[in-house]
């Protein structure tokens, strides 16, 4: 008997689900028993491991997902396209040659000092830029067409990913490059 022992690598490991799915994170799709990768890697002396379920006791793709995310696994297309969208949406945003920070937490701020510019019209705001420098006072008008044009970013990300998912639905979408293109074609 052989003292091997297996090691678990998230990026080349099988998921079972009791219904016969079968899904492999290295090709980050569902496979087919009889793939010949897989049947490979059994023969190695792998097993696959039970796929996971959500608080439903469902063995569900967002369950799966769950579980492989932290390793930056992704459980099928929808989850990769969401991902990308995610990272350009708070990869920040230039506006005006100021190179604005877009993460949540600055998405909301500006949201409400876009509120306390329009009741306060003579205000005057600056703002901490992604590179750590901050802008010189911006009109309130300023900060709101900066706002905006943050916001319609963001939105037409939201929209192309939308459009992803229907590509994905459909099949004209099948790869990750794909998806890669239409999240960079985004201005």
């Amino acid at each position: 008997m052989s003292n091997l022992r297996i090691r678990f690598d998230p990026a080349n490991w099988y998921w079972l689900a009791t219904d016969g799915r079968l899904f492999s994170s290295a090709s980050g799709t569902l496979v087919q028993p009889d793939d010949t990768t897989y049947v490979a890697w059994l023969a190695a002396g792998f097993t696959p491991t039970p796929w996971p379920q959500d608080t439903n006791n469902v063995q569900s793709a967002a369950a799966l997902q769950d579980t492989i995310a932290p390793y930056g696994l992704f459980a099928n297309l929808s989850y990769y396209a969401a991902s990308a969208r995610f990272n350009r949406e708070t990869g920040g945003f230039t506006v005006g040659g100021n190179l604005f920070p877009t993460d949540r937490d600055t998405q909301s701020k500006l949201t409400a000092a876009v509120v306390l510019a329009q009741v306060n019209p003579s205000a005057t705001f600056t703002w901490k830029l992604a590179d750590g420098t901050f802008t010189p006072p911006l009109t309130a008008s300023q900060l709101i067409s900066s706002a905006s044009a943050i916001g319609a970013f963001v939105n037409a990300l939201f929209a192309a990913e939308d459009t992803i998912n229907q590509g994905i639905t459909s099949g004209t979408i099948t790869t990750r490059a794909q998806i890669d293109a239409a999240i960079a074609a985004v201005t």
